[in-house]
Parts: C-alpha cells; structure tokens; sequence
C-alpha cells in the first residue's frame, strides 16, 4: 500500500514539475472507499504544490453545490490575489470579466452561485452559457493572468 502511495505521489511531483515548465501534465484521479487516506494524500499534494511555489486551489466538493458554485469562488480568490501583483493587474481584470461572464452565462442553469464580481462582463467572454466552453475561456484566461506575473497558480498561496 505504501508503494502504491510513492508512486502516486511522485507522478504528482512529475505533474507539478511539468506545470512549472509550462507544458502539459497528466490528470490524477484518486478512487476509493471512506476512510483509506484520499483526503490524506490531497492534503500532502497541495502542500508539495505550495511548497514548489506552484499555487494551487484545494476545493471540497459538496453533493448539494454544483461544480460552478464551488469553482466560482476558489477562481475568483485566485484572480483577485493575481491583481496585486502589478505585471498581472490587466490580464487579471480580463480573467475577472470572463469570471462574470462565466456566472452570468450560468445563472439560469445553477441558481446556487453567489458571485460578487467588481468588473462588468465582457460581451463574448465566458458567457455563452455553455459550461464547458465557457470554464475553458475562464481558466484561459487566469493561465494568462498567471504568465503575466510570472508565477504558476491555481489559487490559495500567493507570494
């Protein structure tokens, strides 16, 4: 079982390292009982990702929350952490118009967001009201946001 572990958790080490390089990394998807240790090793995966200096969101998914409202906020923090820093304040105010365009288009669908966005959407940015064209623009352009600074994010953890 240990063994099993260390192989998870350097390809999480592999996939970190691969982010930090810019280049694309394989997705690890963890399964199993209550109890066995998930919560345990994500736990250890997001401190690893912090420790590199590769910022990373750490979301908890509730059965009565759909995947935009539990997204929103955790990219929204990210965003508003990505305009401090003044290499990515333009790039960060386009990833925060695409973030309301993204729960506008949206709204109909999952009446459980609550967003507070203090950017007024852009026309065509991540408000088409298709989820997944719509999250692939949003997280676009925070990949963009975090070129600008210069820095690997997802979330939490900013310099």
């Amino acid at each position: 079982m240990r063994s099993g572990r260390d192989e998870l958790r350097e390809r999480v080490r592999v996939a970190i390292q691969r982010t930090r390089l810019g280049r694309p990394a394989k997705s690890i998807i963890m399964v199993g009982l209550r109890g066995v240790g998930k919560t345990f090793l994500l736990n250890q995966m997001f401190m690893e990702a912090e420790a590199a200096d590769i910022c990373a969101i750490y979301i908890d998914a509730h059965e009565n929350r759909s995947l935009p409202a539990i997204l929103t906020p955790q990219l929204r923090m990210s965003l508003l952490c990505l305009r401090r820093l003044e290499a990515a304040k333009d790039s960060t105010v386009r990833g925060l118009k695409a973030l309301a365009g993204f729960a506008e288009g949206l709204m109909v669908k999952f009446r459980d967001i609550e967003l507070a966005v203090d950017y007024n959407l852009e026309p065509g940015l991540a408000d088409n009201g298709d989820f997944e064209s719509d999250l692939t623009t949003l997280l676009v352009e925070i990949g963009r946001a975090a070129r600008s600074a210069k820095i690997v994010c997802g979330g939490q953890g900013f310099p």
